[in-house]
């Protein structure tokens, strides 16, 4: 009697607080782009690309001799337009799929890549917002993990960033207790549990 009541007794692992699981126990966060804000370095950048570029094309217009050649000086001032489509189609083609169990990336303009983070491989998961984040309503999640393909992901501009980050905070706490992995590195370096599909038995 007194085994049967502490096994009854041991605390177990629990589930993020609000989740609903869905067919297969996986239950999705998040799936979708990351907001333009996101982007707004690599925006300005080309813009300010941009504006260099006309004022070449007026001090160009102001040479007697440079004036007088049959070139579109105007062109310089859209030298930056390649790179500000670029940023765009970048954000529209970069997609994420945040779950209880894994988080999906899918990125690239012509070709598709899409990339799987177990989320038993994460070992931490960070939180940051700068001033500039702050003011457009954004931040940044990092997970780094035990990954050997890319050990840090870093996702900038996800909608209602800090709940994301609460229930990915709880998820991964949950998966590796629940899941219980066990990581042999052999001498090559290379991970041994991917060999025995990531998971070890108890």
């Amino acid at each position: 009697m007194q085994d049967g009541s502490s096994k009854e007794l041991q605390p177990r692992a629990q589930p993020p607080s609000g989740s609903v699981q869905t067919t297969g126990g996986d239950t999705v966060y998040y799936s979708g782009r990351a907001k333009q804000a996101a982007y707004f370095g690599s925006y300005a950048w080309w813009v300010f690309v941009c504006i260099l570029g006309g004022g070449l094309a007026y001090l160009a217009l102001q040479v007697e001799v440079l004036r007088e050649l049959a070139f579109p000086w105007w062109v310089l001032s859209l030298i930056g337009t390649p790179g500000l489509l670029i940023t765009y189609l970048r954000q529209v083609t970069t997609k994420y799929k945040l779950s209880s169990r894994r988080i999906e990336t899918e990125v690239g303009i012509l070709l598709k890549k899409v990339d799987s983070l177990e989320l038993w491989r994460v070992l931490d998961v960070r939180y940051e917002q700068s001033l500039i984040d702050r003011i457009f309503g954004i931040a940044k999640i990092e997970l780094i993990s035990t990954d050997q393909t890319d050990k840090q992901l870093v996702m900038h501009g996800l909608p209602n960033h800090r709940e994301l980050f609460e229930k990915l905070r709880d998820a991964v706490q949950y998966a590796r207790q629940r899941g219980r992995p066990m990581e042999l590195v052999g001498s090559d370096g290379m991970d041994a549990a991917d060999g025995l599909g990531g998971m070890l038995p108890e």
